[in-house]
């Protein structure tokens, strides 16, 4: 064997150990759906959650009460955190690849200080700017218009002028200050009350996901995931920057461009229903970089995978917390904070690049 030949059989075991990560992961977190389901505020053992979950299948519930709370409340849930963690996780890859910047997130634009201002506007003072919609799909509703305005802003600005990867993340910040001001200047006078379900959006919770709004963020994920991914090999260029890219025939700024425009769309459709779930877009692109490698064809599942799993595992904490859980935002912000600071202590390279 040559030494062309030995190279060849290298490459190909590396990328099988990848494709083994991606795939183990993501049955982990197939199996932690299942796991999640003995959880909760509601006391049921794992082992009558699981009969409860597989006599729903087979028509036969022995409980209506435990059948209620396994499919109705915590099935539903479970798989809003599959969808979400990997959703977030996706976009933060995405975001990180064409910014060039390992500090990107989903959030980095705007979308969750505008998302949070359009709820706040619907939580405490009752506002929806479509006037037929009332309750919860006001806020969402509310949500997702005001979390695009940033991104429109960043992209207006750039038909006009060329921005580069920093500029877009300057516009964006500017952006989440002035939103997050007004909401705070919104939410001095309100009633403790509307207070409190301003924190909990806020923050984040999965509390909210039903059977009626989970196609809705699934379908914003695959829509914009499965496209996305297709396009690994143009993201993939990106990292050599702007000028090498135009070299290589891909129009660097037109990409940057329509994947921010996706990204928010899918984040917008995300946080409307679940408010701010942190640090997720952040750390799941850098852990799955560790894994996998930078190769997008690679990152982008792996990213999504090690979301899903993280984001319902923290969920599963968050569900026995205290006497009524904590919002799930809570604990991926505990957990993932530190697991930032050790892969950033841990590595001794850049491993985003």
């Amino acid at each position: 064997m040559n030494g062309g030949d030995v190279f060849r059989a290298e490459y190909i075991k590396s990328n099988r150990k990848k494709v083994v990560v991606i795939v183990l992961m993501a049955v982990v977190a197939a199996v932690s759906v299942l796991f999640t389901l003995g959880f909760g505020v509601y006391s049921i053992s794992l082992a009558d959650a699981l009969t409860a979950f597989f006599d729903h299948i087979r028509g036969t519930a022995w409980s209506l009460k435990a059948d209620h709370y396994i499919w109705d409340i915590r099935l539903p849930r479970a798989l809003g955190a599959l969808v979400i963690g990997a959703g977030l996780a996706f976009a933060g890859a995405i975001m990180q690849n064409d910014m060039r910047n390992p500090l990107a997130e989903p959030y980095t634009m705007g979308i969750a200080s505008g998302a949070f201002l359009g709820a706040v506007l619907s939580l405490i003072l009752g506002f929806s700017l479509i006037p037929s919609l009332t309750g919860d799909w006001a806020t969402v509703c509310n949500a997702f218009i005001f979390s695009l305005i940033p991104t429109a802003v960043i992209v207006v600005i750039s038909r006009f002028r060329k921005l580069t990867p920093t500029a877009m993340i300057l516009v964006g910040i500017a952006l989440l200050f002035i939103f997050s001001s007004i909401s705070q200047v919104i939410m001095v006078a309100a009633p403790s009350e509307s207070m409190a379900d301003a924190y909990n959006w806020r923050v984040g919770t999965l509390s909210k996901v039903t059977w009626e709004n989970l196609p809705i963020m699934a379908g914003a994920v695959a829509l914009i995931t499965i496209p996305m991914y297709f396009f690994s090999s143009k993201l993939d260029v990106m990292y050599l920057g702007d000028r090498a890219a135009t070299t290589l025939g891909v129009n660097a700024n037109r990409v940057r461009i329509v994947s921010l425009f996706l990204v928010s769309l899918m984040t917008a459709a995300i946080v409307s229903f679940t408010g701010t779930i942190g640090f997720i877009g952040l750390v799941g692109p850098h852990v799955a970089r560790i894994l996998v490698g930078s190769r997008n064809c690679y990152l982008l599942p792996a990213s999504a995978t090690f979301g899903a799993l993280f984001i319902i595992l923290a969920d599963t904490v968050a569900k026995v917390c205290g006497a009524s859980g904590l919002p799930v935002g809570v604990i991926s912000a505990m957990i993932g904070g530190p697991l930032f600071i050790y892969i950033l202590i841990r590595q001794k390279k850049s491993v985003w690049m």
